[in-house]
């Protein structure tokens, strides 16, 4: 599902619109009522560079795909797809049921490798190959550390309500508030816990058990806009102000470095 789910993009508001008689989705997006919530929940409407579309909160553009991808997190070769809002859960569902497989596989198969590696009992009992049995645990356990450490680093984003390029951009944010003598506040998190049921949306529709699920499980929200933390509110206007700003500015630099 992390491959054939689309990440969320604005492409859609390329197409033309239709007018309202003829419309047979009301769910259908529309670039007019896309721009009225930018506008009423931003204070600072920002527009991509090179897509000439608005670019919403924490969207950023991907120079692979030639898109703005919401809620941007990174695109992975490995997926041949970008990591967005709409198939962010399945990328950490994916990683951490190949963790939990990688692990089992090495565990039950530990005795076996161990008698595989003793050369002097020279009968093999088993029907699978020695040496492609040596290497398939070998294999697991290089996969579960090298994919669990992936799966660890996006767990560590998701309880602090971070992407990848948020976090880089949060940290310098960090380094210069601590400069100025203020404190740094991240809009986008709520806590460890609500972070993580905001993420995996658990609510009275999709209990927690339902993150166990391999079941298609939408995001919460549209992916356009987010709900800030009280902590931002209690924030002055400048500051508030300057963070919105600030977040904008990183967005433009991305649209020139292609990240």
């Amino acid at each position: 599902m992390a491959i054939f789910t689309p990440p969320g993009d604005m492409e859609d508001y390329r197409k033309p619109q239709v007018s309202s008689s003829t419309a047979t989705d009301p769910d259908e997006p529309s670039m007019r009522s896309m721009l009225l919530e930018m506008e009423e929940h931003q204070q600072f409407p920002n527009s991509c560079k090179k897509c000439k579309l608005p670019k919403p909160e924490r969207a950023h553009h991907c120079s692979v795909c030639n898109t703005c991808i919401l809620r941007f997190d990174h695109h992975c070769p490995w997926i041949h797809n970008c990591v967005g809002h709409f198939n962010h859960r399945y990328f950490v569902l994916f990683m951490s049921y190949l963790v939990f497989a990688a692990g089992y596989y090495a565990l039950f198969g530990w005795r076996p490798f161990m008698i595989c590696l003793d050369f002097n009992q020279i009968e093999w009992p088993y029907y699978f190959p020695r040496p492609l049995f040596a290497f398939s645990v070998i294999l697991a356990i290089c996969m579960g550390l090298a994919i669990g450490a992936l799966c660890a680093w996006h767990y560590y984003l998701i309880f602090t309500a971070q992407t990848t390029v948020e976090f880089y951009n949060n940290y310098y944010d960090k380094s210069v508030c601590k400069q100025q003598g203020e404190i740094f506040v991240n809009m986008y998190n709520f806590g460890l816990w609500e972070n993580y049921k905001r993420f995996f949306n658990i609510c009275e529709q999709y209990p927690w058990y339902t993150v166990l699920y391999p079941v298609p499980i939408p995001p919460k929200g549209t992916g356009r806009i987010f709900e800030k933390c009280e902590e931002f509110y209690m924030l002055p206007e400048p500051r508030q102000r300057a963070h919105l700003i600030a977040q904008q500015e990183s967005q433009d630099i991305e649209d020139i470095k292609d990240i």
